[in-house]
């Protein structure tokens, strides 16, 4: 920068970093602030302790101050809510605005608060719709009799009011919800009405999630903000609690409950949060852990057990805990087994509950129940049994739950629930595995496939090892070179049938070139945006009228201007020859990456679509 130093002028224009001077300063210029740019990262730091948010504003330059000198970051401190784990299996998450607006977000169906917003089509038809069809099966036909007797046009973002009928709900808000690219408005008009009428509280379906092709992430992150601002600008004094209700957490937080799962040929092991979950093969009485579950056919009392005093037996309703004799554990706690799922799961909760109670730390289960009941019944059960009982107790002692199974066969069965309940994000292990529902979640932002014009007929996961390895290396080496880790971005790619059994087994080729354009470069181009791969140009129908784009993680790192007949990214100075990793259609809002290695872009999953 000394180089050309008072020969370039800086300036900031909407949110733009303007460089003026003569063509040679300004080009040298450039380089280093786009290698600047690039080495920022941003991050946020949520604090929940007491008494913090007072400690920092009383001493706010001073922090600020110390940690720019000590570490060169530029720290802004920010009072604003942030979404808290509530450690309830109904509540998930809650946060409160400054004026005291009270927002839950809610897992499960219709809930008991005043007002129930509803979305409905224009033709007013409660039959249309998941949110709708469930809350008429729950309020009755009077309902639709209500909506039909108003007589109303059905104009989009026109909301009616109805009774609640057989619902616990006062009122029912039926909205008649616009399509995505207008439809901010909708949650403003529901609160405002619930606040006009006097009522404490709302519940907030997702709307427009399903056939209204509302791209579920953003749906969440918007009726956040949305309820946030109506809570700043009107100041609510009758609405108290707002629920935001979604069938699954899994649109808030990406992935199952559980982290990746490792197996071997005898134990399959995963995490949620700090504890370890372990399903393994082998004998019950040799565990270590601090306590052993005993699982027993027979109901047992201390009044009909004479020798439980020598015992030292503690009970609880349903359980006993008992001194482990010549076992390693500390206590044993006996259960009542049951071949019945949901008493299982009973089990299951009480037991740990138990456990947490009493602060151990780690825990030992058979298979409960499996001399009657189905495998995976059981395993399922007891897996969300696990799950709700961590998500009730967030600052729980324990640390290790395992679950030994004496059968190896059951092992399968027990797999099989873990997959279903452990993160999204795993690695490979098959080249192509599956249909994947939800992926619109995972792109915070981008409707892949607006459905007025495509309809998405399968999403598939392509798993391939030895492309996702060559990826991740080529990764870290990036990490290391470039210095900062904003290397990898997910983009867009249309082909055509013929290549895609090609693209799945080898990756991408950057020979093929050219073949649909080669404006910026002779490598292998990626869109930010859907609609431009699935142009029939890039995603060529075949004969069935079906259509292929891929999703893929593509490692973009430093990049510049791309120029048609580039072989490969030009160099990051003129005495370097340090070369950029891309190249792209416009540096201030590039809308299309070229890549120069195979190796720098893996097909995540392939959308077949019309």
């Amino acid at each position: 920068m000394e180089k050309v130093k008072d020969k370039v002028r800086v300036s900031y224009r909407n949110e733009a970093i303007c460089l003026s001077g003569s063509r040679v300063n300004v080009t040298h210029c450039k380089t280093v602030v786009e290698g600047a740019v690039s080495a920022v990262v941003f991050e946020s730091l949520n604090v929940f302790k007491s008494g913090v948010k007072k400690l920092f504003q009383e001493n706010e330059a001073l922090y600020v101050s110390s940690i720019k000198t000590k570490t060169g970051c530029l720290v802004q401190l920010v009072d604003r809510p942030v979404l808290q784990p509530t450690g309830s299996d109904q509540y998930l998450y809650h946060i409160q605005s400054k004026e005291g607006l009270d927002i839950l977000l809610t897992k499960g169906n219709i809930e008991a608060t005043m007002v129930i917003v509803n979305s409905v089509p224009p033709n007013l038809n409660l039959n249309s719709g998941a949110v709708s069809k469930a809350i008429l099966r729950a309020a009755g036909p009077k309902l639709q009799q209500s909506i039909n007797a108003q007589g109303a046009a059905g104009n989009v973002g026109e909301i009616i009011i109805t009774e609640g009928c057989q619902l616990k709900n006062k009122k029912v808000f039926h909205t008649v919800a616009p399509h995505w690219d207008n439809g901010q408005g909708i949650f403003m008009d529901c609160l405002d009405k619930a606040e006009n009428n006097n009522l404490t509280s709302i519940s907030l379906p997702a709307i427009g999630t399903g056939e209204l092709c509302f791209p579920t992430a953003v749906v969440a992150s918007l009726m956040l903000d949305k309820i946030l601002e109506f809570s700043k600008k009107r100041k609510p004094k009758h609405l108290k609690k707002v629920h935001i209700l979604f069938m699954f957490i899994q649109l808030f937080t990406a992935g199952g409950p559980f982290s990746k799962l490792t197996s071997t040929s005898d134990m399959h092991e995963t995490k949620m949060g700090n504890v370890t979950i372990q399903v393994v093969t082998g004998d019950i009485t040799r565990e270590t852990t601090d306590i052993i579950v005993n699982s027993s056919k027979e109901s047992f009392s201390f009044k009909s057990d004479p020798l439980s005093p020598h015992l030292g037996a503690k009970s609880n309703p349903g359980m006993i805990m008992t001194q482990p004799g010549n076992l390693k554990c500390k206590k044993i706690l006996h259960v009542v087994g049951d071949s019945d799922p949901v008493k299982i799961n009973k089990v299951v909760k009480d037991a740990l509950q138990m456990c947490v109670k009493s602060s151990y730390t780690s825990v030992s289960f058979p298979a409960i129940g499996t001399g009657n009941a189905q495998g995976r019944l059981v395993a399922d059960a007891m897996l969300d049994a696990v799950i709700d009982a961590l998500r009730q107790n967030t600052s729980s002692p324990l640390t290790t739950i395992r679950i030994v199974i004496f059968q190896k066969a059951m092992l399968k069965d027990f797999h099989s629930s873990l997959e279903q309940r452990a993160a999204t994000d795993r690695k490979p292990k098959d080249k192509r595995k599956g249909t994947l529902a939800g992926i619109a979640s995972k792109f915070k932002g981008k409707n892949i496939l607006h459905k007025r014009h495509f309809s998405s007929s399968q999403i598939e996961r392509i798993q391939n090892p030895g492309l996702w390895k060559r990826l991740q290396i080529k990764k870290r080496d990036l990490e290391l070179r470039n210095g900062h880790q904003n290397n990898e971005r997910r983009l867009f790619h249309g082909t055509c049938n013929t290549t895609v059994p090609i693209i799945n087994d080898r990756g991408f080729n950057r020979s093929h070139s050219g073949k649909n354009a080669a404006f910026y470069g002779d490598g292998t181009y990626f869109a930010v945006n859907a609609s431009y791969s699935a142009n029939d140009t890039y995603s060529k129908p075949n004969q069935n009228g079906e259509k292929f784009m891929y999703v893929c993680r593509v490692l973009t790192g430093d990049f510049t201007l791309g120029q048609q007949g580039m072989i490969e990214p030009p160099a990051k100075g003129t005495a370097s020859t340090d070369l950029y990793d891309s190249v792209v259609d416009n540096l201030t809002n590039p809308t299309m990456f070229v890549v120069f290695h195979d190796d720098h872009a893996y097909p995540e999953y392939l959308i077949t679509f019309k």
